[in-house]
């Protein structure tokens, strides 16, 4: 559901911020107060291409940011693209942001994870449907279309099953597509891999040794130097007669005769104690390291070849000598494979084909299943349409199969709604016959069919009251009403009839402020709901008789049941089918 929307520097907008409530949320205004801005701001953030026009004059970008609470449907569906983004907390509440720059550059965010646009739509189609003339929806998208058929026949846990035995037939088929092809290199590939593998067992490389050879090498380079240095160390620390340890053993002694004397000399014995300890420890470590130094002639050479053959190594596996052992264990698995590529590719053709088969066998369900609904879901819709003042329309829902040989994510099948608005005229493509009201009441017909298996939360309808009024306004409204009680609703409208069902309204205003022009946006009360009502009755002059009308509206909205009965769900067109 979309709790809070926040638009900024986006054409008439300069900064509105709008809490929606569950339900329906209308907003009304007078033509060309920037309604429809609210909807460019919600399909920017359904991953709409943004284009530099849409910037406010005198802003760097515009910006639309929404939150969204999300059920545990939801979030089930939305798991997959958000842990791919790595969102793991606060999924609950989800936020997605986007900006478009006056230069035309941008950024896509969700949960303050920068992201691409495809990413944001992808998420956002999940959340928000938007019905408009100018803007894309379900409907319009056919791909969408066996998306609906499915809801309605109810196959959600059938598709998922197939999902599954159709990714493990694609990995089953690409494994034996990348075999055949690596045995088609023949022995050369074969070649290779050996001599890959026998360098690499002959050099056999430790974990850490090259870090421990570098320093080595750079020992062993002066050497001389280093062991002069600790032999002096050693030395003049404890060797010779005015060793730094015997001076320290000197003033000890003569500091412990004073010890309980002094408090200063105790101080003094201690730091002297310390002093020798840490005087012995480092002469100590001068005398290891003076033996760790002894090395013959010809150690720097061996050193330094084993350093090369070290970093030769590491230049032709990918620079990480640490991932060698998997590396090595991958290729002496694919020389397996190669050495007996005929057995192998005979267990894996013999594994896709077996796959295939479990797929097919679970595709040709499907058809059956969609092909029983469609006729269901199409008489069904018409009724709704009926209701909606498109009395004569006719639906098909298309299910054709896809050629032969051909298997989809989704089965066989390719779903296509097919209309028509008016008695004699053929059905054609939905999406290149309907006008946008007509697009409107359809989905709306189709929202009010689909059981609750339809997955998004928002709906957002926008010229829902194209060319209609009087008894046709009454009924869209009352359907997006009780559409309103399983889904949020936003509808942007000019008509009383359908804002008289709004369980929070919204009047957009466009106001002169300093030369400029800029739209507010303000929810009203229901004392404010009247005047409004009325205004859109009665255009700019509010007559008492306007205030009665847009009275009466308001309370048969209200005694309007906030559930109707139920049309054939998917599962009752399954039992019937």
């Amino acid at each position: 559901m979309l709790s809070y929307l926040h638009i900024r520097g986006l054409a008439l907008l300069d900064d509105v911020a709008l809490e929606l409530g569950r339900g329906m949320n209308v907003l009304t205004g007078e033509t060309g107060a920037g309604k429809s801005i609210i909807v460019d701001a919600l399909a920017l953030l359904r991953g709409a291409r943004g284009r530099a026009e849409i910037v406010r004059q005198g802003a760097d970008a515009a910006r639309a940011s929404a939150q969204f609470e999300l059920d545990a449907g939801s979030l089930r569906r939305l798991a997959p693209a958000l842990d791919e983004l790595g969102i793991e907390e606060g999924r609950e509440a989800l936020v997605l942001e986007r900006v478009v720059g006056r230069a035309g550059r941008g950024r896509s965010v969700v949960q303050s994870v920068l992201t691409t646009q495809g990413m944001l739509e992808r998420v956002g189609e999940q959340l928000i449907d938007i019905c408009s003339q100018h803007e894309h929806h379900s409907l319009t998208h056919v791909a969408r279309h066996i998306d609906l058929l499915d809801a309605y026949a109810g196959l959600d846990a059938e598709t998922t099953a197939y999902s599954e035995q159709y990714r493990e037939w694609q990995a089953a088929a690409q494994a034996a597509a990348d075999l055949r092809r690596r045995a088609a290199e023949g022995a050369a590939r074969a070649d290779f891999l050996r001599f890959q593998i026998e360098e690499i067992d002959r050099v056999n490389p430790e974990p850490g040794e090259l870090a421990a050879l570098r320093q080595r090498t750079l020992l062993l380079r002066d050497a001389h130097r280093w062991t002069a240095f600790a032999r002096q160390a050693h030395d003049v620390l404890y060797e010779s007669d005015d060793a730094i340890a015997g001076r320290l053993a000197i003033l000890l002694d003569e500091a412990r005769r004073g010890a309980d004397s002094s408090r200063l000399l105790g101080e003094i014995q201690e730091q002297l104690i310390a002093a020798q300890v840490a005087c012995e420890e480092a002469a100590a470590a001068a005398a290891r390291f003076a033996n760790e130094m002894s090395f013959e002639p010809g150690d720097l050479e061996q050193v330094e070849e084993r350093l090369h053959d070290l970093e030769t190594l590491k230049r032709k596996h990918g620079g990480d000598l640490e991932a060698l052992p998997s590396k090595l264990t991958a290729m002496r698995e694919e020389l397996s494979q190669l050495e007996h590529a005929d057995s192998h590719l005979e267990a894996l053709d013999a594994r896709e084909q077996e796959l295939l088969g479990k797929c097919l066998q679970r595709a040709k369900q499907l058809h059956a299943r969609r092909a029983a609904a469609a006729e269901g879901l199409a008489r069904a819709v018409e009724a709704e349409l009926a209701a909606l003042h498109i009395p004569r329309a006719r639906l098909e829902a298309r299910v054709e199969e896809l050629p032969p040989g051909q298997l989809g994510p989704r089965g066989l099948d390719r779903v296509e709604f097919m209309f028509s608005a008016n008695p004699g005229e053929p059905v054609a493509p939905l999406n290149r016959v309907a006008s946008g009201g007509e697009l409107s009441r359809v989905l709306l017909a189709v929202k009010s069919v689909l059981s609750t298996g339809d997955s998004v939360t928002t709906y957002v309808f926008d010229e829902v009251d194209a060319g209609v009024g009087g008894a046709v306004a009454e009924a869209i409204g009352r359907r997006l009403y009780v559409a309103s009680r399983q889904r949020q609703v936003l509808c942007i409208t000019h008509l009383p009839q359908i804002a008289a069902f709004a369980d929070a309204h919204f009047r957009v205003e466009k106001h002169t402020q300093a030369g400029r022009t800029i739209t507010r946006v303000v929810k009203l009360s229901d004392e404010e709901r009247v005047e409004e009502l009325a205004r859109m009755l009665g255009g700019s002059r509010v007559t008492t008789s306007a205030r009665e009308h847009a009275h009466a509206l308001i309370a048969e909205a209200r005694a309007t049941p906030a559930r109707k009965k139920e049309p054939r769900t998917g599962r009752r067109a399954q039992a019937q089918s």
